[in-house]
């Protein structure tokens, strides 16, 4: 999904993972929450499953997937939501033809008159150092693998209340941001793209953080989509919708402060003791930053004596 857009689209559902997804029951899957050292997310299992193998250079303009593509995924959402039933659960899948290796699950949620997407896109990708390949790839197909641990990516993104619920086609996003777009760097083949987002995430998560408190590389509240994005520290529905009064009133307070935000970024990185951390923070109620008390974060080295960090959510402080 491009990340300029003002509204995001869901056209194409599939009605077998349909099914999967609204026969799951109350029960709950066994598993823990990581990150690992690049700050990729990722919940680990201790049952190994096997992710299959998918066509390659599928047109990112076709909106039809394909049925040797979709009858692969249905295998495995069938396969995942028998491992991890909470996280799939109340959500509905939709087809993004830019990002068949990301596929898309969706939930709107409603809080306090306000709506809010949350979206949980598991990262079908091969990590080699996480998983041992079984069938090889060709050049038509990706590799088949079998790994113990699903990398993914889960947002809370503020919306506007849709013309139609779910199917809607289009919902459109709650900017908060004009753009975090900073530009270009180097030449050539070294030119890159420059964002400001994870500046501006670090600062927006910094603030809620109780005095000598880290739990990095959790971020709670990140920059996204040009708007501000709750992070939600726990996948199951009830988890997905804990936070949001606290994020409401967040949102709320900094929403006077995002130009400034943007502006100061787009020339400076992210330092604590800078005035618009100690101006932010000044405005944050201590009260605010207790929930983050108990959750904690333990770095270990893994099977491969790489850096991992297990994230565990206690009970809320307030």
């Amino acid at each position: 999904m491009e990340k300029l857009v003002s509204s995001l689209s869901f056209n194409i559902t599939d009605p077998g993972i349909t099914e999967i997804l609204n026969n799951l029951n109350g029960q709950k899957g066994v598993y823990t929450n990581h990150f690992n050292q690049n700050e990729e997310a990722f919940l680990k299992t201790e049952e190994e499953f096997t992710v299959p193998a998918f066509k390659i250079h599928h047109d990112p303009g076709e909106p039809d997937p394909g049925r040797e593509y979709i009858e692969a995924l249905r295998g495995l959402v069938s396969t995942l939501s028998e491992i991890f039933p909470q996280v799939f659960k109340g959500t509905s899948y939709y087809f993004d033809p830019a990002e068949i290796l990301r596929p898309c699950f969706i939930q709107l949620i409603q809080a306090e008159k306000k709506y809010y997407l949350y979206l949980f896109r598991p990262d079908l990708n091969i990590h080699y150092s996480d998983a041992e390949i079984t069938v090889p790839g060709t050049n038509d197909k990706t590799e088949a693998y079998s790994t113990r641990k699903l990398f993914f990516e889960s947002l809370i993104i503020p919306v506007e209340k849709p013309e139609t619920e779910p199917g809607f086609d289009t919902i459109n996003i709650k900017r908060m941001f004009r753009s975090t777009w900073a530009g270009e760097s180097k030449k050539g083949y070294d030119k890159s793209g420059q964002w400001i987002d994870h500046e501006v995430t670090k600062l927006l998560s910094s603030v809620l953080m109780p005095e000598g408190k880290r739990i990095y590389p959790y971020y709670p509240i990140r920059c996204d989509f040009n708007t501000v994005c709750l992070s939600p520290p726990e996948l199951s529905p009830e988890g997905r919708k804990k936070l949001l009064p606290l994020f409401i009133r967040f949102s709320d307070l900094i929403a006077p402060d995002t130009l400034q935000i943007e502006q100061y970024f787009k020339i400076n990185n992210f330092e604590k003791d800078s005035d618009i951390y100690k101006s932010i923070r000044s405005k944050v109620p201590e009260e605010w930053t207790k929930i983050w008390t108990s959750h904690t974060i333990s770095p270990y080295l893994n099977e491969s004596d790489m850096k991992e960090y297990l994230f565990e959510v206690g009970k809320p402080g307030i």
